[in-house]
């Protein structure tokens, strides 16, 4: 699996560099790349390694050894950084809930589906996924979103005009009070 952030050539310092990365950061999950397709473009990022795929995120591996299972304050039922994680869309995941029902939402990100490493069935359920990866599913992954250049200020910037002021609100409970004491008024 390489970075396209590696340009060098095979067995070269940074090839080895990187093979000793993707090993301290996945001890027992270094298993799930031998079975992505090949292409697959592959960074550290959120304390794993995510994986890329047509300028989508489509995997990222986490495996965290201090068991934290608490996010802003809520506890979960499993480990929410020891397992693979896999980035869809929050309109599209419906699709995926329906096929997958083993999948959880990641309380991180509301676009993570999540598979703890700490189920009974983790290595067929990663491997349904997979399948999902190597078929290229359009419903899978999450576009990388690149930060555009920031923009040069220029000395002959417009100035901005200044905004007319606003209505101001008449108190509505005051008028109403008074609207109804006219029509409750007795007549002479």
């Amino acid at each position: 699996m390489r970075s396209f952030l590696d340009s060098s050539g095979p067995g070269s310092l940074l090839d080895s560099f990187w093979e000793e990365t993707m090993n301290e950061i996945l001890d027992n999950l270094y298993w799930i790349e031998e079975l992505l397709p090949p292409g697959l473009e592959a960074i550290p990022k959120h304390g794993g390694m995510a994986y890329f795929m047509d300028q989508k995120m489509v995997l990222i591996l986490v495996e965290e050894r201090n068991g934290t299972n608490e996010h802003k304050g809520v506890v979960y039922p499993f480990e929410i950084w020891n397992g693979a994680i896999f980035p869809i869309e929050y309109k599209k995941q419906s699709a995926f809930f329906l096929k997958y029902s083993f999948l959880e939402n990641h309380p991180a990100n509301r676009d993570w589906l999540y598979i703890p490493a700490n189920t009974d069935s983790f290595e067929e359920e990663v491997r349904q996924m997979i399948r999902e990866i190597n078929k290229h599913n359009p419903l899978l992954g999450t576009p990388v979103k690149f930060k555009a250049p920031p923009k040069e200020k220029t000395a002959e910037a417009k100035p901005k005009k200044k905004a007319a002021p606003k209505a101001v609100k008449t108190d509505k409970k005051r008028e109403n009070k008074f609207l109804l004491a006219m029509v409750s008024k007795p007549k002479k």
